[in-house]
């Protein structure tokens, strides 16, 4: 069952934007809003290009708040491109809160669940830290990348849910820690990473791995 959560975002937050012309969810920007009437966000891209979206195209916004994921069916109002590309959509007539566990951060523990990162034509192994439906951590023994750069790590699918091969999920470094490893006592960097432009196959990936994630923790405690 879906709680209503008041719409109170900070301007400046990032959103995930589901449009029907598009399979995948896109990064945005809250730039502004005023109750009743729109919500200013900046254009979502894909490939670097700017979606095709039409007045009156229906949108589905998912974003974070705390340790929970919320989301609200909106339309597209109009769209602008001066002084840069911009678009309105209806102010939500509610927000829901979806089942918490699509948003909670679940620890992974588990350092031989390794992911494979492309980087200049080589792989790095770099390991989960946890993962949630919007992004995860990344542990690795060099720097990865920078706060803003994106990149794709490719993950093994579950029980052969994806046909055998390797998920590829879109990653954009929102922070990097640097810490001293308690046991090895080397350096290590921590990244957090918000995932962006994800398929529907691939959130369903996430959503199945962190379910039996939980499981496993429930297991262990019980």
């Amino acid at each position: 069952m879906m709680a209503c959560h008041p719409f109170n975002l900070v301007v400046g937050s990032r959103l995930q934007l589901e449009a029907e012309s598009d399979d995948c969810s896109r990064t945005v920007t809250l730039l502004g809003y005023m109750e009743p009437h729109s919500v200013m966000l900046s254009w979502p891209e894909r490939d670097g290009v700017c979606m095709a979206l039409a007045a009156g195209e229906p949108v589905l916004i998912r974003f974070e708040a705390g340790d929970s994921l919320y989301q609200f069916q909106s339309r597209v109002l109009c769209t602008c491109t001066d002084p840069y590309p911009y678009l309105h959509v209806a102010f939500p007539e509610g927000v829901q809160s979806v089942r918490g566990r699509r948003a909670s951060r679940v620890p992974v523990n588990d350092m031989a669940m390794m992911l494979v990162m492309e980087e200049q034509g080589q792989k790095l192994s770099v390991a989960l830290a946890d993962i949630s439906m919007t992004g995860a951590r990344l542990v690795a023994g060099i720097r990865l990348g920078e706060v803003g750069e994106r990149f794709s790590i490719e993950i093994p699918s579950l029980n052969g849910s994806t046909g055998g091969k390797r998920l590829v999920l879109p990653c954009e470094v929102r922070y990097v820690r640097e810490e001293m490893s308690s046991n090895a006592g080397k350096r290590v960097y921590h990244h957090g990473v918000e995932f962006a432009g994800l398929n529907h196959q691939a959130m369903a990936f996430i959503e199945e791995y962190i379910g039996n994630k939980v499981v496993e923790h429930r297991g262990a405690g019980g």
